[in-house]
């Protein structure tokens, strides 16, 4: 079975928006008495109760107290709904006589450990568990034109996602319609639990379209940017979708240059404004170019490397309020490394070294978090010595320390695919590819670079033993602090996409997943992910069904 050509994941990064996922069936329980209900301002009865399983996403946390008193005292000392990393949910909290009731914002992470405590002196050591019930994937869906499935000429590729207000998901790829490759795009609707049949999004009268990109913006609308052939020329096109896919595209590179823009990459920060990447070849060399849009209209593309040396391969990562960096791959072939600059609000800054002097840098990855802080990785050295080499740094101001060399135990052959995401409270989670020796299978390994500690932690293999080579993880944190990495494998019945997922309170790999289905594809590969702010994962990729290749979707809920 051929394994198909690598390519670089793309950043796995996101915003975590204000928005709600879908309904659950409300969870039932009996109180029972409080633990410390003997302590003094500590409830008599919570529910749910204390060690409580399966508990429904939606759930309400209520506390009862001895008198209306009680439950005023504890109003007025804070009730903490806590995840697995210690980070707060967002609550509303009401009284009624002497019960104390908590409304999430959102509907809670699924399988997922939650702590209540009070605050104060006299009730600090009070504190209650349980853990919501846990998902499964869904069955393996087909979501692009199920009509043309045995027309060999109609093959979909280069699927992305992104998450949508009210618990939708977009999913975008290309694929031809028998005349043109088009830009077709699928959402998920949580209120029906469906995908729309596919229409496509890029212009209609034009030439062909390829490289589709996407990222959730602060409203929960979806920006989409993809490359399409106008007039004989290659044009980088970006548009918002909404409810009736609302906006005209807008070109964003720049109209002098002769020789058209290759992939683009979008990120987002949490106050509506957004900014693209791309590379693309002016009268010297190749360059890297940026495009910012501030919730209305986009700016003129600025060139962000003006020095001689071609720069490829550029990422970008966003987060809170006008926080944006980018990076690239610099130098000519055999000399890279990587260089990065950031956005401060009216210009990109000049760039700067990432990766170690006299050290051959390529493909470099970027997350960013709320509080500024930024993780880079990128692929490090030659041959069977690459390694994936990973930074972390400030944003404002720019500093932070050397880069450190992700390591596994037993593995000393290549690194090549990485992806990087940090979760809450800002530890830095990496998943990659790797070979134990010179010609054996690649392997997933995942690991995570904690906040405040000096190197990353080993790694851990996450993908099936006894297996043939896995390629290509992708990996995002949901809101609690959970990880789901998925990845295709070389198994028995052919390529087929896993997934594997982090329990955040246990600090442990649940065993991993098959998504796609056997009986359909003997070749499915090249996943994408996304999260939303509730923690509901989706999972889409690409499978040959005998005929061509299809886009297929399950979702973690």
């Amino acid at each position: 079975m051929p394994v198909p050509a690598r390519r670089s994941p793309l950043p796995c990064t996101f915003t975590l928006l204000a928005m709600l996922a879908g309904v659950a069936a409300a969870g039932t329980a009996v109180a029972g008495p409080a633990p410390g209900g003997a302590q003094r301002g500590a409830p008599a009865s919570v529910l749910p109760l204390d060690g409580a399983r399966s508990v429904q996403r939606l759930v309400q946390p209520r506390l009862r107290f001895d008198s209306a008193r009680g439950a005023l005292d504890a109003l007025h000392a804070g009730v903490e709904l806590l995840g697995p990393l210690g980070i707060p949910v967002g609550l509303v909290r009401r009284v009624s006589g002497d019960t104390l009731r908590l409304e999430p914002a959102l509907p809670l992470a699924d399988c997922t450990r939650y702590t209540l405590r009070l605050r104060g002196r006299a009730s600090s050591a009070w504190h209650s568990r349980f853990r919501t019930a846990c998902s499964r994937w869904s069955e393996p869906l087909q979501i692009d034109d199920r009509r043309s499935a045995r027309r060999p000429g109609r093959g979909a590729r280069e699927v992305q996602l992104a998450s949508a207000a009210g618990g939708d998901v977009l999913a975008a790829w290309f694929q031809s319609d028998g005349r043109r490759s088009a830009i077709e795009a699928s959402r998920y609707v949580a209120d029906t639990d469906s995908w729309q049949a596919p229409r496509a999004i890029d212009l209609p009268h034009a030439g062909g379209s390829t490289l589709p990109a996407l990222v959730t913006l602060a409203d929960g609308r979806v920006l989409a940017a993809w490359v399409q052939q106008l007039h004989g020329h290659a044009e980088l096109l970006a548009r918002v979708l909404g409810g009736a896919d609302a906006g005209a595209p807008k070109r964003l590179d720049a109209p002098g240059l002769r020789a058209g823009p290759g992939t683009v990459q979008l990120a987002a920060d949490a106050a509506g404004h957004a900014v693209a990447v791309w590379q693309q070849p002016d009268a010297r060399h190749t360059a890297v170019w940026a495009a910012y849009w501030n919730g209305r209209r986009w700016s003129r593309a600025r060139e962000l490397d003006t020095a001689a040396p071609p720069d490829y391969a550029p990422v970008v990562a966003g987060a809170g309020d006008d926080l944006f960096v980018a990076a690239w791959e610099r130098g000519r072939d055999g000399h890279e490394r990587v260089a990065a600059s950031r956005w401060l609000g009216r210009a990109w800054s000049a760039p700067r070294r990432l990766s170690a002097r006299g050290a051959h840098a390529r493909r470099p990855l970027l997350a960013l978090d709320a509080a500024g802080r930024v993780g880079a990785a990128w692929i490090q050295g030659d041959g069977d010595a690459r390694r994936i080499a990973l930074r972390r740094m400030q944003l404002r101001p720019w500093r932070g320390a050397a880069a450190r060399t992700a390591r596994a135990p037993g593995l000393r052959a290549a690194a090549v695919a990485a992806a990087i995401a940090f979760d809450p409270a800002g530890n830095l989670a990496l998943a990659w590819e790797q070979q134990a020796r010179a010609g054996s299978p690649d392997v997933i390994e995942a690991a995570r670079w904690m906040r405040g500690a000096a190197a990353p932690q080993p790694g851990t293999r996450i993908d099936p033993a006894g297996q043939r080579s896995a390629g290509n993880p992708v990996l995002v944190s949901d809101p609690a602090g959970n990880l789901v990495c998925a990845w295709y494998q070389d198994t028995t019945q052919g390529l087929q996409v896993l997934a594997a997922r982090f329990d955040a309170a246990r600090a442990q790999w649940q065993p991993a997943q098959l998504l796609s289905d056997p009986r359909g594809t003997v070749q499915a590969s090249f996943p994408a992910l996304t999260v939303d702010a509730a923690g509901s994962v989706s999972a889409a990729w690409q499978q040959f069904n005998g005929w061509r290749n299809v886009i297929v979707a399950s979702r973690l809920r």
